[in-house]
């Protein structure tokens, strides 16, 4: 009960002011003026009808703000749906993999040496056997030179001959041998019938053993000059290697990915100088786990989702054993480039991550939603339904893509409500009016 004071209410208990203490439905004690003299009976009147007052003008302001909560909400109609429909499609395992090059070479010189300029830019195509980095030869030019002129010389000095026993001293050697040889078997001869001392037949053996050392000598030599030979037009051939190595060149046909130095820097031997890649042909790299390892065979249909175009594989490689850290079957599939019919498609980027779906044989029931109808949040994709007038979110679970459809695996079921276009401000639980015309 509130006590009003005398100047708020005058003794006809019309009101003149309004009292912040007064709240609507509590019961106020009208005093009037103390000027005044009022018998009891006037008081209590009075008291009465101010009482009257007050309440009546608190119920009034009761009312009002009442029938102002009460308002009828307004209620979203509800949004244009479809229904899901559920389709039999093959069984598959969700991964992802790396798109790999089967011909990807990082190239490098095995001399070194100081960078003096690139002949292709990254990103430019090439051809196998085109110049790709020049390195500094000019130490390694007057060595190839120096090399050739030695083993020239040798050559020189050998002649025309063919083996060792061709050479001229060789020849001549073998000539005095086979002399003294013939001298003495015909010293032997005269031993025997008596018409040679046994001097004359000591002399000639000795002239014999001595044509037969001075001939394997010189047979010696001749071997050792074709052994020069060979070894200085082997180094030659090194000085030559190693000059041809200070151009480097393209193993195969393909396109610069990469380049590690740059030009004026110093390249250490066999330190990477350019990465070379071939894109007529691309695969999808993908470990599979021990568990599921038994599933993989060659042949298989792989489907990759790459920047939202849908690209057809088939498995081409798998090791025959669980390899690496992760203790998996790596299993590669060559991609079909053109597969999906788009000619804009966008490029597959090598070293890119895409999801991919190996197909394992078997069918299973799964739900059909457009794309369109569908929401990503954190890599996650989830849908709005209709169900018992009120909007629900659905977590979807996804099993693969096709083109602009998703197959669910859950989440969803056949029969239900999708909202065909979400809007940014729904709410879970929001109710909406019921409409006729849904698509279907």
């Amino acid at each position: 009960m509130v006590d009003v004071p005398p100047p708020f209410v005058d003794v006809g208990l019309r009101v003149v002011a309004a009292d912040p203490r007064l709240v609507p439905g509590e019961v106020a004690v009208v005093r009037p003026p103390a000027r005044r003299r009022i018998d009891a009976p006037y008081r209590a009147c009075m008291l009465n009808r101010g009482m009257l007052v007050v309440v009546a003008l608190c119920a009034t302001a009761g009312c009002q703000r009442d029938g102002a909560e009460k308002a009828p909400p307004t209620v979203r109609p509800v949004p244009e749906t479809i229904v899901l429909e559920a389709r039999t499609v093959p069984k598959t395992l969700s991964y992802v993999g790396t798109v790999v090059a089967p011909r990807d070479a990082i190239i490098a010189s095995t001399r070194g040496g100081r960078v003096d300029g690139y002949a292709y830019e990254v990103g430019q195509s090439v051809e196998s056997g085109a110049l790709l980095v020049k390195l500094g030869a000019t130490e390694l030019a007057f060595a190839s030179q120096a090399a050739a002129a030695s083993a020239t010389q040798a050559a020189a000095r050998i002649g025309g001959a063919k083996d060792p026993a061709s050479l001229p001293s060789a020849q001549a050697a073998k000539a005095s041998y086979e002399v003294a040889a013939d001298a003495a078997r015909r010293a032997e001869k005269l031993h025997a019938q008596g018409s040679l001392s046994e001097q004359e037949l000591t002399r000639a053996r000795a002239n014999e053993a001595s044509a037969k050392a001075q001939y394997d000598g010189a047979l010696a030599e001749a071997q050792a000059e074709f052994g020069r030979l060979k070894e200085l037009m082997a180094t030659a051939g090194q000085a030559r290697a190693a000059l041809g190595d200070q151009a480097v060149r393209a193993p195969f046909s393909g396109i610069v990915l990469e380049r590690f130095v740059e030009i004026g820097q110093m390249a250490a031997p066999n330190a990477p100088l350019v990465r070379v890649i071939d894109l007529t042909e691309l695969r999808i790299r993908f470990d599979v786990p021990q568990f599921d390892a038994e599933k993989v065979a060659l042949g298989r249909k792989v489907t990759v989702l790459a920047d939202g175009t849908m690209r057809t594989a088939s498995v081409v490689r798998s090791t025959p054993g669980l390899v690496g850290e992760s203790n998996s079957r790596l299993v590669e599939a060559t991609i079909d480039v053109g597969g999906d019919g788009d000619a804009g498609a966008p490029a597959l980027l090598p070293g890119a991550r895409y999801p991919a779906w190996l197909e394992i044989g078997g069918t299973e029931e799964l739900v059909d939603v457009p794309l369109s109808s569908t929401t990503s949040t954190a890599g996650l994709l989830r849908a709005w339904v209709v169900e018992d007038g009120r909007l629900r979110e659905r977590l979807l679970s996804v099993a693969r893509f096709e083109g602009e459809r998703v197959l669910v695996r859950g989440g969803l079921r056949g029969g239900e409500r999708l909202v065909k276009t979400p809007e940014p401000d729904f709410r879970l639980g929001e109710p909406v009016a019921a409409r006729a015309g849904d698509a279907k």
